[in-house]
């Protein structure tokens, strides 16, 4: 197992004045892979949207994220408890489309019975700062 392999969870109420301490995790996170400062800086940026997007199309229950670190990759994985039942703003979506194209090297989303779940990643290509 790579040295950087693991784990760590957060749950934060779905406000957007708890979202600091997400982007604080992503920072902390992403300089602890060894991604050089603007790819942390994108990471940030991508957990921020991913938190902001939720916390839009959430019920108001807490949102999940899960940072997932391989040799390999540094994953974000996020999820919140929605009430929709129809499709979700392709307005909003668009916009995050855009945002997660620009910061990271791949995203998803996916949207089933009762939870909205978003995921990003960045490739660890070496030579950060961590």
């Amino acid at each position: 197992m790579h040295a950087n392999a693991g784990r760590i969870e957060l749950t934060l109420p779905a406000n957007s004045r708890y979202m600091r301490l997400a982007r604080l995790m992503a920072s902390g996170v992403a300089t602890s892979c060894g991604l050089p400062l603007e790819e942390v800086e994108d990471f940030r940026i991508a957990v921020d949207e991913l938190c902001a997007t939720l916390i839009e199309m959430g019920n108001g229950q807490p949102i999940r994220l899960s940072f997932v670190m391989t040799a390999e990759t540094l994953m974000v994985h996020a999820t919140a408890s929605t009430d929709r039942t129809d499709a979700l703003d392709d307005e909003r979506l668009t916009l995050s489309h855009q945002i997660l194209d620009v910061v990271t090297d791949g995203h998803d989303l996916s949207h089933g019975e009762g939870v909205v779940e978003l995921s990003a990643r960045k490739v660890l290509r070496g030579g950060g700062v961590g």
